[in-house]
């Protein structure tokens, strides 16, 4: 059973089968600000089951999807592997932040999507970045979604759940919540708890990496209450 968010995402979880209401979402709202084309080459941070390589594989010239858990890049692999510009790593779990894999490939658009909360400090943040930014190609695009900014799960659910009746999956959502509170996301939630930083402290990390980034007016996923940050290149 998992001790912390590394082992949670390697075994079977709540989020298998429905992450994917969350990123129908987020795919949606991110087309105001970036459109896919045959010439993108697109750097996914944290691919899980593969939800954005689903969505653009046909859409881009190549697709790059990096994650902790093995268990997500087989689940991956498998369904894609009949795709040939469509490419799976596993992250090293004793140093997740780098990006040695991907050699010298440049990307235009980069995803960083519900990963930066199981990070375990500001410090990790701006490795990730840092590397980041050496594989960015002239005037790529960076999505830095889904961040935590404030203690308010409560409020999160509340918020979700409004947006769920609005949406017409409000049963859903609902029952993913159930499956939560009685599952080990619930235990690791309460033993080790999310990366939580401040909107003041994002914008310090941008400007000490001078780094050209500024949060979304409007909300990119269903947790209306997190943050978005988008950084152009």
């Amino acid at each position: 059973m998992a001790n912390n968010w590394l082992q949670f995402w390697k075994e079977k979880n709540a989020f298998d089968d429905s992450m994917v209401i969350n990123y129908s979402y987020f795919l949606k709202k991110i087309a105001k600000y970036v459109q896919p084309a045959t010439h993108s080459v697109v750097l996914d941070i944290g691919s899980g089951p593969g939800n954005l390589e689903d969505a653009w594989h046909s859409k881009v010239k190549e697709i790059h999807g990096v994650d902790i858990s093995e268990r997500y890049n087989r689940i991956a692999r498998q369904k894609h592997k009949g795709h040939s510009n469509v490419f799976f790593y596993d992250l090293p779990e004793n140093n997740y932040t780098d990006l040695s894999m991907l050699n010298s490939k440049k990307f235009n658009i980069i995803i960083v999507m519900s990963v930066l909360q199981y990070y375990e400090n500001k410090m990790e943040i701006i490795q990730l970045l840092e590397n980041l930014k050496q594989h960015t190609a002239p005037g790529a695009t960076l999505f830095l979604c889904d961040l935590m900014v404030e203690s308010s799960f409560l409020k999160e659910i509340a918020q979700v759940l409004s947006d769920g009746i609005k949406e017409g999956k409000f049963f859903s959502i609902l029952g993913l919540f159930f499956k939560l509170r009685f599952s080990n996301y619930y235990k690791v939630k309460k033993k080790t708890g999310f990366l939580i930083l401040k909107q003041h402290e994002w914008l310090e990390i941008m400007n000490h990496l001078q780094l050209n980034g500024k949060f979304t007016d409007e909300p990119l996923t269903l947790q209306k209450n997190r943050k978005n940050i988008i950084v152009q290149f």
